[in-house]
This record gives structure tokens, sequence and C-alpha cells, in this order.
């Protein structure tokens, strides 16, 4: 097999001599079938299928995506987060003993058992907005967060979300 330019697996002979491209996983995932709304409010059966037996092909189109798209997206890294958070999260890891209080403190509870903290860095948020743009204009299927497609535009972004 010949890896051709952006992923297309290229067969290195077919039954008629013809070479015939097979799609990458990216352009796979975008050809398929993605359950509609309705199917989603209703717990149709197709829709635990659907999600169940693309689980790889669309780990693997978000892998291609990831690799084509690189260079062209903002990068998100620890430099995101609201500096207080960072530098507290950065100490506990040095010594959680004396610092988790530091990290702890910076949340505040709102309600019984619900938390609050200034996450990001405002002054970054803009590219973990661009970001999720650029996933949202992927054209891979994304599942919504807990199978509720209340939220139109959400999106789980790893599997501790299902």
């Amino acid at each position: 097999m010949v890896v051709a330019p952006s992923s297309v697996r290229v067969p290195l002979s077919s039954s008629a001599g013809l070479v015939r491209p097979r799609l990458s996983y990216l352009d796979q995932a975008r050809r398929l079938r993605v359950p509609t709304r309705e199917e989603q409010l209703r717990r149709d059966p197709y829709v635990y299928h659907f999600w169940e037996t693309n689980d790889k092909l669309l780990e693997r189109a978000w892998g291609e995506w990831s690799e084509t798209q690189a260079p062209a997206l903002p990068t998100l890294d620890s430099s995101i987060y609201h500096p207080d958070l960072r530098r507290a999260i950065e100490e506990a890891w040095k010594d959680p003993s004396d610092k988790e209080h530091t990290v702890r403190s910076l949340w505040k509870e709102v309600a019984p058992g619900v938390y609050q903290c200034q996450f990001f860095d405002p002054d970054k948020i803009h590219q973990v907005r661009a970001y999720l743009d650029e996933a949202a204009k992927a054209g891979i299927p994304t599942r919504p967060p807990h199978g509720i497609v209340l939220n139109r535009h959400g999106f789980m972004i790893d599997p501790r979300s299902y």
C-alpha cells in the first residue's frame, strides 16, 4: 500500500488493473449518515448503534483532522488557564501536601455542591473559541454531551463526557 498526500490510502493493485483510492478516515467520517436530532431525542436504537459502530473511525478522523489542521489551529496549552489557577496548579504538582489548598481556595461554592472559578484566562478565551469553531466546521459527526441534543452546538471533547 502506498500512502498518498492527504492521508489517502492507495492500494497497489485492483482486480480491474485500475488503482482506486480508498477514502481517508476523515472523508469516510464526513460521508456517514448521522442520526437526526429527532432520532436522538426519541432515543432511536440507530443512535446507539451509530456511535458504537463508528467510534474508532471517528477517533481516527479527528486524529487526521488534527494533523492536517495543526498549523492553522491555535495552540491550546496551559497558557489558556487563568494565571492564578495555572500558578496554583503548577505549585501543587511540585508539592501537593503543601500547595493543594491554594488550588482549592480559588474555587467558590455558589450553591450546595456547586463550585466555580475563573478557569480560563479572559485574554486567551478567543483561542479556545477559535479552536472549537474550527472543530465544529470539520464535518466530522459529533456526539452531544450525555446524549442530550437540546443544545444544538454542544459536543463532547473526549469519552469522559459520555
